[in-house]
């Protein structure tokens, strides 16, 4: 099992660890697992845990290993976690720019931080992306709000500091939120409960 948690029954109800607050008596079990779904297109999803490490989402569209088109990197630092790099779905990326690729590498990257960290633990990150540097200013400045709304819907502040100001992510694990509706590519859903992760390993991975 993906999630071990000694008060719960075996299976549980998707619905259920979506909506259940996080536990203190479950704890999320290191290693890799694997999700895959199967409609007009193939999507496949790695969570990783490295414990006292990271927590890592990756995501692949219509292939079988190789480089993950779409990652999502959380470091755990003890006292803090890290909302690290969202890389492969940005502007210069348009099969996965605004087609929920994002948002499900979030999703997952939520539950299983509730599902392995405190409540109240810190939650922090950096929003950039050096590669829009050469666009020109207002299409800049369109990219830079549609990130903040990104991320705001999970339930983190945005705050800007410094001079020229950066966008500074800030919340706490257990005010985090997935974001539910839509689908991804208009097939797949925008999240995935933990309980349909598998340990078995995919061919081609």
């Amino acid at each position: 099992m993906l999630l071990e948690d000694p008060h719960s029954p075996a299976r549980a109800a998707p619905a259920a660890i979506l909506a259940a607050p996080p536990s203190t008596a479950t704890r999320l079990a290191g290693g890799a697992a694997y999700w895959r779904g199967q409609a007009q297109d193939e999507l496949t999803v790695r969570l990783l845990l490295v414990p006292r490490g990271r927590i890592q989402v990756d995501i692949w569209w219509n292939r079988r290993g190789g480089a993950a088109d779409v990652e999502l990197v959380c470091g755990l630092y003890g006292d803090s976690v890290e909302m690290g790099a969202l890389s492969g779905n940005g502007f210069d990326a348009p099969r996965f720019h605004r087609a929920g690729f994002g948002t499900l590498a979030v999703n997952i990257a939520i539950q299983a931080l509730q599902a392995a960290c405190p409540a109240t633990l810190l939650v922090h990150g950096v929003l950039s992306n050096t590669a829009e540097e050469q666009l020109p200013p207002e299409r800049q400045q369109e990219l830079a709000d549609s990130r903040r709304a990104f991320w705001r819907r999970f339930g983190l502040d945005v705050i800007a500091r410094g001079s020229p100001p950066l966008d500074y992510l800030r919340g706490r694990i257990g005010a985090l939120r997935p974001v539910g509706h839509g689908l991804l590519a208009g097939q797949f859903a925008r999240n995935v409960p933990l309980a349909e992760f598998s340990r078995t390993r995919p061919e081609g991975f």
